[in-house]
C-alpha cells in the first residue's frame, strides 16, 4: 500500500510539473517571444525630434534626408516642411512591409501629441489589425508604398479643442464654444505601392505649427 501511495505523489507531482513548464512555455510566448526588437536609429534631427530608423524603406530614406536638408537652412520654408512630412507619414503609415507587429506603427513622429494615443489605438484596431509578428515564418502579403505621386498644398485654418496648444506664430483667436482657430495647412497627397492590394492611395491632412514644429492633426 505504501508503494502504490508513493507512486500516487510521484505520478502527481510528475503531472503538476508538466503543467507548470507548460504554462511556463505559454506566458513567455505571451509575454516575451512577441516583443519588438529594438530597431536601431541611423540618423536624428535632433531640434525636431525626428529619427531615421535602419529598417525604413528607401523611399523613406531619401524623403528623410529631403526633410533634413530642408530643417538645416537658416530659413526654414515651412510649405516645403509641410509636403515633406506629409510625405513621411504615408510612406511611413501605409508601409506594413516593415514593421515588426501591429503595436508597430508607422508615423507616429508627425502627430500631434495630444492626438497620438487615440491615433495609435485606431490604427491597431483598422489598418495594422491583421498584422503578424515579425519572424522567420510570417506569410503575409504587405503593402509598401512605392512612389508618392501627387503633393498638393493650400493654407486654411483649423479649430484646436486642445487649449494646452503653446502659442505660435500664426494668427489666431479663441473661440469659447469652438475652440481656437489656428493658421494651417491642407495637403492633399496621393500614393502608388509596389503591388496593389486595393489599399486607399489618396489622402487629405491638415497640418499646424507650433512653435517651430508641424504636427499632421486630421487626415481623411
Amino acid at each position: 500500500m505504501k508503494k502504490k501511495s508513493k507512486l500516487k505523489k510521484l505520478l502527481i507531482i510528475f503531472i503538476i510539473l508538466i503543467i507548470v513548464a507548460i504554462i511556463g512555455i505559454l506566458v513567455y510566448s505571451f509575454f516575451f517571444d512577441n516583443e519588438q526588437e529594438e530597431v536601431k536609429v541611423i540618423k536624428s534631427i535632433p531640434n525636431y525630434g525626428y529619427n531615421l530608423r535602419e529598417n525604413e524603406t528607401k523611399l523613406y530614406k531619401n524623403e528623410f534626408e529631403n526633410l533634413d536638408d530642408i530643417l538645416s537652412k537658416d530659413e526654414v520654408d515651412y510649405e516645403a516642411y509641410a509636403k515633406s512630412i506629409a510625405k513621411l507619414f504615408i510612406i511611413d503609415f501605409y508601409t506594413l512591409s516593415n514593421k515588426q507587429s501591429k503595436n508597430d506603427i508607422g508615423g507616429t513622429d508627425f502627430i500631434k501629441e495630444s492626438m497620438r494615443d487615440n491615433f495609435i489605438e485606431e490604427a491597431r484596431s483598422t489598418f495594422y489589425r491583421y498584422l503578424e509578428v515579425e519572424s522567420d515564418d510570417r506569410n503575409q502579403d504587405l503593402p509598401e508604398v512605392s512612389e508618392i505621386t501627387s503633393v498638393e498644398l493650400e493654407n486654411t485654418t483649423f479649430v484646436l479643442k486642445d487649449l494646452e496648444a503653446k502659442s505660435t506664430s500664426s494668427k489666431r483667436k479663441t473661440n469659447e464654444a469652438t475652440g481656437t482657430t489656428v493658421d494651417a495647412y491642407k495637403v492633399t497627397i496621393s500614393w502608388d505601392y509596389k503591388e496593389d492590394f486595393g489599399y486607399e492611395n489618396e489622402a487629405n491632412m491638415i497640418i499646424i505649427k507650433e512653435d517651430k514644429k508641424l504636427y499632421i492633426v486630421e487626415m481623411d
